[in-house]
């Protein structure tokens, strides 16, 4: 008799604990399917995204500092980060060069190999071979750093094509749009910026699209 009261209680008791732990395994899966999604909706949002409009990126084919031929196709597998400059700019260009040049520093080295900045001129007269090799010298621009030069016949269709307006004030001076734009490495727009934000939201962006 009190075998089987013990063996009737012994039932009782695994099967009160196989529906604790149906309930504990029911929780910790609503808790990881709450984090999945949670990261998908919002962990993977780019900064800029609302700053582009998504679609493949315009072809750029112009020399750099070094004379070196920069075909944004043939860039495919890098992170683009793509300005407008020109060398004798006193305000805005210099703190986009600088910004720019401090989201290639803080990334790790492997990563670096994986990203370029590309800065197109929006001064075919002044921005020469040797002033933006100056110019690079001067900011201490890093090699991942390309400055693009060119005729004015080179460099208005880029400007047209990625939105970027170019008034020459007078022969010191260019009123243009300031703009920074990211592209993936299946060469597609996907996050834009205003001149004057900050390196470490670039940053976090082209760390995820690494």
């Amino acid at each position: 008799m009190n075998v089987q009261v013990c063996a009737h209680a012994a039932g009782a008791l695994r099967k009160g604990d196989g529906l604790r732990w149906a309930a504990v395994l029911r929780t910790t899966f609503l808790a990881v399917s709450l984090a999945l999604l949670l990261s998908a909706c919002g962990g993977s949002q780019l900064a800029g995204a609302k700053g582009v409009k998504n679609g493949p990126a315009p072809q750029i084919s112009l020399r750099d500092q070094d004379g070196r031929l920069v075909d944004l196709a043939q860039q495919r597998g890098r992170v683009i980060v793509l300005t407008f400059l020109y060398t004798q700019c006193k305000d805005i260009c210099p703190l986009m060069a600088s910004s720019l040049n401090a989201v290639l520093a803080n990334l790790k080295e492997p990563e670096r190999q994986r990203v370029r900045v590309i800065a197109v001129s929006v001064d075919p007269r002044g921005d020469t071979f040797a002033s933006v090799r100056r110019y690079a010298k001067e900011k201490n621009l890093l090699p991942q750093f390309r400055y693009l030069v060119g005729s004015k016949q080179d460099l208005a269709p880029v400007w047209s094509a990625y939105g970027i307006l170019v008034d020459p004030v007078n022969l010191e001076s260019i009123d243009h749009t300031g703009r920074i734009i990211v592209i993936d490495r299946k060469g597609e727009l996907r996050a834009g910026f205003p001149p004057t934000v900050p390196a470490a939201t670039v940053l976090g962006d082209v760390k995820k699209l690494l």
